[in-house]
Formats: C-alpha cells, sequence, structure tokens
C-alpha cells in the first residue's frame, strides 16, 4: 500500500495542520448554516428582527472563508504530496459553498417581506433550513470520525446518514414546499416577490447539495484510505 493510499498521510505533521484548519472551517460553516437558520425561523414568524439576524450570517461567512484562506496558504508553503493536497483542496473548497448558499439565501430574504407570503411558505421555508441546518451537522462528525477519530468504516457509514437527510430534503420540496409556492404565486400574482422567494429556496436547498457534495469528498478521502 503506498503512501497516499493509507490512513497514515493523515497523521502527517505538514497535512495535520491543513487538516486542524479544516475543522475549524466546518465549525464555522456549522455558525454560518445555524445563522441562517434562526434568520429564516425568524423570517417564518413574520418577526422585524431577521433583518438583523442575516447580518451575523455574512460575519459567520467571512470568518469561514479567512479559515478557508488559512488552508490554502498552508497547502502553499513547502512540500505536500500532489495527491493529498489535492484532496484537501476539493474538501475546503467545497465546504465553503455551504456557507456561500448560506450567505446568499439570508442576503435574499431581506428583499422579501413576510407579510406579503403565506404562512405556510414562510413555515415551509424554515422546514427545509432546518433541514439544511441537521445536515451539516451530521457532515461535522463524518470530519471528526476521519481526521480525529481516523475511523474508516464509521466516517462511511455517517457520509450514507448525509445521503438519507438530502433524499428527505428533496422528498419534502418535491412534495410540500414548491407545490405551496406554485399555487401562492398563481392566486397572488407578485412576480418580483416570487422571483425573490424561489431564489432565496434554491439556495437553501443548495446548502444541503454542498452538504452531499462535501460528504462525498470525505467519502473519497475515506475510501482511498482502505
Amino acid at each position: 500500500m503506498t503512501p497516499e493510499r493509507s490512513v497514515a498521510w493523515l497523521g502527517r505533521e505538514k497535512e495535520r495542520r491543513a487538516l486542524d484548519f479544516c475543522l475549524q472551517h466546518i465549525d464555522k460553516i456549522i455558525e454560518t448554516v445555524e445563522a441562517m437558520d434562526e434568520t429564516v425561523y425568524s423570517f417564518s414568524k413574520g418577526s422585524t428582527e431577521f433583518k438583523k439576524k442575516s447580518e451575523k450570517v455574512l460575519d459567520k461567512e467571512r470568518e469561514a472563508d479567512r479559515i478557508q484562506e488559512k488552508i490554502i496558504n498552508e497547502l502553499s508553503k513547502g512540500r505536500y504530496l500532489p495527491l493529498s493536497r489535492e484532496k484537501i483542496i476539493r474538501l475546503s473548497i467545497t465546504a465553503e459553498h455551504i456557507a456561500d448558499n448560506a450567505r446568499a439565501a439570508a442576503v435574499k430574504l431581506t428583499y422579501l417581506n413576510p407579510r406579503n407570503i403565506d404562512e405556510d411558505i414562510r413555515d415551509g421555508l424554515s422546514q427545509l433550513s432546518h433541514f439544511s441546518s441537521e445536515s451539516v451537522k451530521i457532515l461535522k462528525e463524518a470530519y471528526t470520525l476521519l481526521l480525529k477519530d481516523e475511523d474508516i468504516e464509521a466516517t462511511i457509514n455517517k457520509t450514507e446518514e448525509v445521503e438519507k437527510m438530502e433524499e428527505k430534503i428533496d422528498y419534502f420540496r418535491a412534495n410540500e414546499l414548491i407545490p405551496r409556492i406554485v399555487n401562492w404565486a398563481d392566486e397572488f400574482h407578485r412576480p418580483g416577490t416570487t422571483i425573490h422567494l424561489i431564489q432565496t429556496e434554491e439556495n437553501i436547498e443548495e446548502v444541503s447539495d454542498q452538504v452531499e457534495n462535501t460528504a462525498d469528498a470525505i467519502r473519497e478521502i475515506a475510501l482511498g484510505s482502505m
């Protein structure tokens, strides 16, 4: 077994520093998504505080971005095996897309007036956001199992949980949320609001899509270490 196929590369000092940054990165991404979830929940209840809460999402996303820059800077120093560098870069960039979409959802939400949108749609957005928040927490468990515990089998099992959550989210969107939005849009004829609403919903859903993509990157590292 070559060093690149062995889990041992996870423990080498240089890779360890970069991977420690990856763990910090996912922690900050969780904070970003949780802030998004709080914002969407506040919006769903018609609170005027949701715009203020959205500012926290932006702050957390910027913090996540700074950690991602540290990962890239660390990988640019000295000698890394090409494959380990490639895997860590892919992991960090894909994970950053989670925070990017959480930020985008929060920003777009500020252009909407909750009083102009039916309560059942607002509740649906909040449920979708909650699902996305739960999925990123499962992803963090996969990070820990691989990068701290180096438990390959448990890591793969955890990434499968991420996939199951994504399936749950897809079902909810297709059978619950999207039909509500379509019916509401047909009835109230608010094209501008509808466009922003759909774009916000898509960004919230994309959070979970990028969680799944990041889980795929984790699984790739785990499988390559068997």
